[in-house]
């Protein structure tokens, strides 16, 4: 050995053993025991040397204390010292008790023991039983030690029972072969390889492994890393402070997470896996069932196969699936996804922000989308599906029917099997139809097709933009600008604003109407106004019953009234028209009403007149009977049999005159009688100056009494006749035209090249599609323009020209009469010369003028010029609407409601105004903006009279009711801010200040007097009482000459004082003169600060102490020795 290397080998001896350094025999055999110990341990010498046995090491101390009882030779040393024993060669016991018994063991402490070859056992009553076993540290248990081949126990009673085993820690167990226990309580006791690392660790399974305190791995292979975590699951890994695997081949990571089922995977804080393959990833994510997946921060999958992905996702049944935060898919099959997304229905599918399927087979789709019934589907924002089967597509779509389709932002399909589609649409009834936008369909079975179309009755149907079919069957096919409908039932409506208002009935052409039952109306603004009625043709009519119109501009009034041409009236039961302007009624005007019925009335051909009942006129311009006549008979172009009832004119301008009877005749000198001598009327086939012959005639009976034509020229004028009307027939056919249509005229010929388009007289040209125009040079180039007149235009889209010049050039214009203008969207004007020339602007009357927006002119020569203005009456001007915002009436100003008009109504112009009458009574409130009439402001004015009336006599002292004044001093003054002063004199000068009766006076803020010369002068003082007085602040003084005349005084009685602070007087002359003192009763009298004297007549006294008493020679001291005032209950004497 060099040197260096003896004076470290020194060294070292020097820190286990005092004296070493100096006893080279001593060295040599602590180098020996050395050696032995790095043999023991597998540990380098220097590693051992300088750290466990080195100087400052864990066992320096306990080897520095050796007290060698003897040494042998190197080869065989043996080392005992302190009552120890060593019996194996190259040994070392120390310690009291301590044993060593194996060849190459060391025991050191009291009752150590290293039983067999290699054992160290170091500390107190350690046990090291086995060969190359450790136990370094003590023993008090029994059971504890390193008790198998190459177990290690390290610390205070600790157990190594199984071939290399370690144990280290306060109470460690290491059972198991290869197991591993580290850390106080620790237990490896798994076979296999067990490690337990930590306080209180456990591993008790197979292969298993503890880390962390009172950590526990019980299955096999099982793995629990983390302070509290336990891992009893076969295979199973806990990771994190109180993380549970209990099911095999389960893992849980993170604080508090458990995976209690096989498989199970459980990641975050306090997840929870606890179906069998379950996993759950986020912390407090919660996967119950088998085969459930949870992801997300608590998220919940509690059914089979279920997955939740997302903060706060719920998936809870059987293979449920919900992705998204807050998501839900809560049946069977259910599918969430989106945000909040829930799907309750089983195999339900929620799609988008807080979509909902809540039924079974439900699909919503869209933010906030619902579907809740069974196999129901909703798709896009707000959308809802509720019923059965039901399917809505579109942002605030809604399906609530059985089997029901909307699709269409806000569409609505509500009833069984009902469809709605487009926007706004509404099928609501079952087994409705709606399409276009904003169609509705409310009637069962009912169907409504188009923009605003409306089916609101059962089996109804509404096709086309604006139709409306509100009876029970009824059919509107067409448009509709108007409030325009099929209301009755079964009614059927085709056309622009028809009008099919009873059962049954029908409507065709635009602004056609029937209107009663079974009613037919066709044509143009045709009308069939009774029941089973027929109008036929552009504007016909038939009224009053069974009545039938046939052509342009027909009427025909009253049961089986007949009216065919253009245009004719037929008036009266049985009535008949046939031709053009034909007339068959009572009185003969152009009209067929209830007013001019006549039964059986027959006119036909042009021009004719059957006036009166069973009257006939037949021919050109013919005319039988006159108003108040019946019966008469006019056949004939002009024929005229109009002198008396009954007459009958026949032939071309045959005129009948009062009918003379021949009573005789004398022939050949003699007088012969005839019969029919008093004739009531009469038969002409001529008139005078133009007679007729009637031959051919065949012979009449000839007798005294036969009335028989017996002139054989009667059947020559039938003939003539006949001849009359073979020439008028052709006429008609040499003038080219048709039955009752013709035209006369060189002009050009009619033209119409629109689409659809029909052009009728010389030189009319009808060019926009569906477009009409009738008359000379008349010209409709807009779309379904229509143009009648001579020269009338109409070259506004849906626009209408009706008489002589006129013109329609605005969109939806119309314009009537002559010369009248229409030239701005949806302008009116109607009258000669009237014109409407902007927007919706409305002219009617001669020359009226609505020249601004939304202006309405009604009257001749009313103007109408600024926007949305009325114009009403003849010569009516508009002027700029003017707002009146308020009045000032009697110094106060009133606002007014109305004060922004938009337009104003004028009846009248400058130097040429109207009185408004029989105007209803308006509305009287705040708000209202009614106009009023003359009553109203009559009632008014009597109600201010009588107001006027009550002011005189409140000011000359007449008072009011329940209030009163009888005095002829000065009027009361109220001068101080919000005061109130009442009464003859009164004075109220101060703030809020309240002065109540003669010369009363409150000049104190918040001051009330009150009583006959009451005074209240102090800050919120009160006075009440005749001449009382409150003079200090806060005061109160209350009955006649009641004096409060300190702060927060009060004197209550009559000429009670209270004259200091806080002082009290309650009784009649009561006298409270200090602070704080209390006169309580009549006279009482209070002078002492805080006295009371209680009673009347009481009077108080200075407070005087008394300390103490001699009683029976025994002195005793008394409580309260020091008063500072005194309760009085009397008064001396």
């Amino acid at each position: 050995m060099t040197f260096r290397q003896g004076r470290t080998t020194g060294r070292f001896a020097g820190n286990w053993v005092s004296g070493a350094i100096d006893s080279r025999a001593l060295r040599r055999c602590l180098t020996a025991a050395l050696r032995n110990a790095h043999r023991v341990l597998g540990m380098r010498r220097k590693g051992l040397g300088l750290g466990t046995l080195g100087a400052g090491g864990t066992l320096a101390a306990a080897l520095g204390a050796i007290a060698l009882g003897g040494i042998a030779t190197p080869a065989s040393a043996q080392v005992f010292g302190g009552g120890g024993t060593a019996n194996g060669v190259r040994g070392i016991a120390f310690g009291s008790g301590a044993v060593q018994n194996g060849a190459d063991s060391i025991a050191e402490g009291t009752n150590a023991s290293a039983g067999s070859q290699n054992a160290v056992a170091i500390g107190f009553g350690t046990i090291a039983s086995q060969i190359n076993s450790i136990y370094l540290g003590s023993r008090t248990a029994p059971g504890t030690g390193a008790t198998a081949t190459s177990a290690i126990a390290i610390g205070t009673d600790v157990t190594a029972s199984q071939v290399d085993a370690i144990a280290m820690g306060r109470s460690s167990l290491a059972s198991a072969q290869y197991s591993v226990a580290i850390g106080l309580n620790a237990q490896a006791t798994g076979t296999g390889g067990a490690m337990a690392l930590g306080q209180g660790t456990v591993s008790s399974g197979v292969n298993s492994v503890a880390l962390g305190v009172t950590a526990k791995a019980t299955g096999a292979g099982a793995n629990a890393l983390g302070t509290f975590s336990v891992a009893s699951g076969g295979n199973s890994t806990a990771v994190g402070t109180s993380s549970l695997a209990s099911g095999n081949f389960s893992f849980a990571g993170g604080w508090a997470s458990v995976a209690s089922a096989d498989s199970a995977v459980a990641v975050g804080k306090s997840a929870s896996a606890t179906g069998l393959n379950s996993t759950a990833l986020g912390s407090s994510t919660n996967a119950s069932a088998d085969f459930a997946l949870a992801l997300g921060n608590q998220a919940v999958s509690s059914g089979v196969g279920s997955v939740a992905a997302g903060s706060g996702s719920q998936a809870t049944g059987v293979s449920a699936t919900a992705l998204g935060n807050n998501a839900a898919a809560t049946a069977a099959n259910a599918t969430a996804l989106g945000l909040g997304a829930t799907a309750n229905g089983v195999d339900g599918t929620a799609i988008g922000k807080q979509a909902n399927a809540s039924a079974q087979d439900a699909i919503a789709m869209g933010t906030t989308s619902k579907a809740s019934g069974t196999a129901s589907t909703a798709v896009g924002n707000v959308a809802v599906a509720s019923g059965p089967n039901a399917s809505s597509f579109g942002s605030g779509a809604t399906a609530a029917g059985d089997n029901s389709l909307a699709a269409g932002v806000s569409a609505s399909a509500g009833g069984s099997a009902s469809t709605a589609l487009g926007i706004g649409t509404v099928a609501s009834a079952d087994n409705s139809t709606a399409v276009g936008r904003e169609a509705r369909a409310t009637g069962l079975n009912s169907t409504a097709l188009g923009r605003g179309a409306q089916s609101t009755a059962q089996n109804s149907i509404s096709l086309g933009a604006g139709t409306r079919a509100t009876g029970i069957g009824a059919v509107y096919l067409g448009s509709s600008t108007f409030a325009t409908s099929a209301s009755g039932d079964n009614a059927i409506g085709i056309g622009t604003d028809v009008t099919a208002s009873a059962d049954d009935a029908l409507a065709m052409g635009r602004e056609s109407q029937a209107t009663a039952t079974n009613a037919v109306a066709i044509g143009l603004q045709s009308a069939a106004l009774s029941a089973d009625s027929i109008a036929m043709g552009t504007g016909a009519t038939a009224d009053g019953g069974k009545a039938v119109a046939i052509g342009a501009g027909n009427a025909a009034f009253g049961d089986g009234a007949v009216a065919i041409g253009d245009p004719s009236y037929a008036s009266g039961t049985g009535a008949f028209t046939g031709g053009a302007n034909n007339i068959a009624n009572s009185d003969g005007t152009a009209s067929a009403t209830a007013a001019n019925m006549a039964n059986g009335a027959v006119a036909i051909g042009n021009g004719n007149k059957a006036i009166g009942q069973g009257s006939v006129a037949l021919g050109n311009g013919s005319t039988a009977g006159a108003a108040g006549f019946v019966g008469n008979v006019a056949l004939g172009n002009g024929a005229t049999a109009a002198a008396s009832s009954g007459d009958v004119a026949l032939g071309s301008g045959s005129v009948t005159a009062a009918a003379v009877g021949t009573a005789s005749a004398v022939i050949n000198g003699t007088t012969y009688a005839f019969q029919g001598t008093a004739p009531t009327s009469t038969v002409s086939i001529g008139a005078p100056g133009a007679e007729r012959t009637l031959t051919n005639l065949a012979a009449g009976r000839i007798s005294g009494s036969s009335t028989d034509a017996v002139n054989g020229s009667q059947l020559f004028a039938t003939n003539q006749a006949v001849d009359a009307i073979g020439t008028t027939l052709n006429n008609i056919n040499v003038g080219g035209g048709i039955k009752y249509f013709h035209a006369n005229s060189a002009l050009a010929d009619s033209s119409a090249t629109g689409t659809d388009s029909v052009a009728i007289g010389p030189v009319a040209t009808a060019t926009g599609a569906s477009a009409i125009a009738a008359g000379t040079n008349s010209s409709a180039s807009g779309i379904s323009a229509s143009a009648i007149g001579n020269g009338a235009v109409a070259s506004g889209l849906n626009a209408t020209a009706f008489g002589y010049i006129s013109q329609a050039t605005g969109q939806y214009s119309t314009a009537v009469g002559p010369n009248a203008n229409a030239t701005a969207t949806s302008s009116t004007a109607i009258g000669q010369n009237a014109f409407a020339t902007d927007v919706q602007a409305t002219a009617l009357g001669k020359q009226a003028n609505a020249s601004a927006s939304n202006a309405l002119a009604l009257g001749a020569n009313a103007t109408a010029g600024n926007a949305g203005a009325v114009a009403l009456g003849s010569g009516s001007v508009t002027a700029a609407a003017v707002g009146t915002a308020s009045a000032v009436i009697n110094g106060t100003t009133y606002a007014f409601q109305g004060t922004t008009p938009t337009s104003t109504v004028s009846i009248g112009a400058p130097g040429a105004e109207r009185t408004l009458t029989n105007l209803a009574a308006g509305r009287i409130s705040g708000s209202s903006t009614d106009a009023v009439n003359g009553s109203q402001l009559f009632a008014t004015n009597q109600a201010v009279d009588a107001i006027g009336t009550t002011l005189n006599n409140i000011n000359v002292g007449g008072g009011i009711k329940y209030f009163h004044a009888n005095s002829a001093l000065a009027d009361s003054s109220a001068t101080g801010t919000d005061s109130v002063a009442i009464g003859p004199v009164a004075t109220a000068t101060g703030a809020s200040a309240i002065a109540a009766g003669t010369n009363s006076s409150a000049s104190g803020i918040s001051a009330s007097a009150i009583g006959n010369g009451a005074v209240a002068s102090g800050l919120n003082a009160t006075a009440f009482g005749y001449i009382s007085q409150a003079t200090g602040q806060y005061s109160t003084a209350v009955g006649p000459n009641a004096n409060a005349t300190a702060t927060s005084s009060t004197a209550i009685g009559q000429n009670a004082f209270a004259t200091d602070v806080q002082a009290t007087a309650l009784g009649k002359q009561a006298n409270a003169s200090a602070s704080n003192a209390l006169a309580l009763g009549a006279n009482a009298t209070a002078g002492n600060a805080g006295a009371v004297a209680l009673g009347s007549g009481s009077v108080t006294a200075a407070a005087v102490g008394t300390a103490s008493a001699v009683i029976n020679g025994t002195t005793y001291a008394f409580q309260g020795t020091t008063p500072t005032s005194t309760v009085s209950i009397g008064a001396p004497g």
